[in-house]
């Protein structure tokens, strides 16, 4: 059998981790400890960014946190492959949908490291502000004033939230006009503000949206009221339960502990935080 050069191994397991990720010094030392299998002292971390850095491995500290910024080898793309990142990238800024474009800016991160080109990341859209502004409109009992594109015609009105809907990956506002009901999808919204006016809805949000992660969302069962609505590049879930009672589904998400994140509605992501504190203050964590 050939002889390993085991500092040389450990240079190689450091940077696979750091392909995948950008660690603090502690995680690091963790992380490359759970790999190895034996212990990895601060000294040895430093020697071995050091060893990449000398290298020509581009590996900075930022906010804390060693991240690998570029490689001095790697792949260089045809015309065609650079076109097809920049139609992503008009695409992805056209269409506004955030969670894509975290996804392809997670892919041009590792792009990055790997070529020999950079690959400008695609800014997150303004108008995140949407859905937030929806939630706090239907937690204050207010209507919203919005403006979409209607086949190609921009019109204003003012309306009672429902609720926000996601079918297929596709986010729309549920909203109520006397008897009328509308579903506008969040890609034609073009401003969406709250009202001073009271809504005559007075309906609850009709969904809880969860988000499960790592092995939790490999795993987890979907009960007969729930179904998956979207799922991320890195495995985790969002679920939308529509049926359970409030305060039993909340109970149950507190057991997943850090694998679980409640996304909406937002009046009860403050309670179940709320709760999440009051819990933590019972064993003196602030």
């Amino acid at each position: 059998m050939n002889k390993v050069n085991i500092s040389s191994l450990r240079v190689i397991q450091m940077l696979e981790l750091l392909f995948k990720k950008s660690y603090s010094m502690n995680e690091l030392m963790d992380a490359l400890s759970e790999v190895t299998g034996e212990r990895c002292s601060n000294f040895l971390i430093c020697k071995y960014i050091n060893t990449c850095r000398f290298c020509g491995i581009d590996i900075q500290k930022i906010n804390g946190k060693y991240m690998l910024l570029r490689l001095p080898f790697g792949m260089d793309f045809s015309d065609d492959e650079l076109g097809l990142i920049n139609e992503i990238n008009e695409y992805c800024q056209t269409a506004r949908i955030t969670k894509t474009i975290r996804g392809i800016n997670s892919i041009l991160d590792k792009l990055n490291r790997r070529s020999n080109k950079y690959y400008s990341r695609i800014a997150l859209p303004e108008e995140d502000h949407f859905i937030e502004n929806f939630e706090n409109a239907l937690e204050k009992g207010v209507k919203v004033k919005i403006s979409y594109n209607d086949n190609g015609t921009s019109t204003t009105g003012e309306w009672d939230p429902v609720s926000i809907s996601c079918e297929d990956s596709l986010i729309s506002f549920i909203l109520k006009n006397k008897d009328s009901q509308k579903k506008i999808y969040y890609t034609d919204v073009t401003s969406l503000e709250i009202s001073t006016c009271k809504s005559n809805n007075g309906v609850p949000p009709s969904s809880i949206v969860f988000k499960l992660k790592n092995n939790l969302a490999k795993r987890y069962t979907l009960r007969p009221d729930e179904r998956i609505v979207s799922t991320d590049f890195d495995g985790s879930i969002c679920v939308s339960n529509k049926a359970e009672d409030k305060d039993t589904l909340l109970k149950r998400l507190l057991k997943y502990g850090d694998m679980c994140e409640l996304v909406s509605p937002r009046s009860y992501r403050k309670e179940f935080k709320n709760t999440i504190i009051n819990t933590l203050k019972n064993y003196g964590i602030n």
